[in-house]
């Protein structure tokens, strides 16, 4: 059997999951796999982790797949509620592993894996970022 590499699937599937659900204050937030250079608001994907658990007759990989939910605001603002919004609207629409599509892979299990916070303030903004990491079991059709 000839080996595929899921990432770049799984990152689309996540991003058509994803693209044009996530809204906050009439404002639909951006979802990809760059970072978008004029929005203040975005949920940035990308692929943490990949292991490969082989048994022989199938193969199956264990990915870690990190979403970022970034938010740049005013020095002055520092408002966790833009991220902490978007997140809930992102929980609430990842988790069921039949709603992955891929055309070459198919998702045995999502779970969640766990989160981090993080603040930044440079000269022109305050960044706020949440992490948030899901775990797949994929298995390759």
């Amino acid at each position: 059997m000839t080996y595929r590499d899921p990432s770049q699937q799984l990152l689309k599937a996540y991003q058509n999951i994803l693209d044009g659900h996530i809204i906050y204050e009439g404002e639909t937030i951006t979802v990809g796999t760059r970072i978008p250079g004029k929005k203040t608001k975005y949920v940035y994907l990308y692929i943490e982790a990949t292991n490969n658990y082989s048994t022989g007759d199938k193969v199956l990989y264990n990915i870690t797949m990190a979403m970022q939910i970034v938010s740049l605001q005013d020095i002055s603002e520092g408002d966790e509620t833009v991220v902490n919004s978007i997140l809930d609207q992102v929980l609430g629409i990842v988790g069921d592993p039949n709603s992955i599509m891929m055309n070459d892979f198919t998702a045995l299990t999502s779970t969640f894996g766990d989160s981090e916070h993080d603040t930044e303030m440079s000269e022109s903004n305050y960044i706020i970022t949440k992490k948030l990491r899901m775990v797949h079991f994929i298995e390759q059709k």
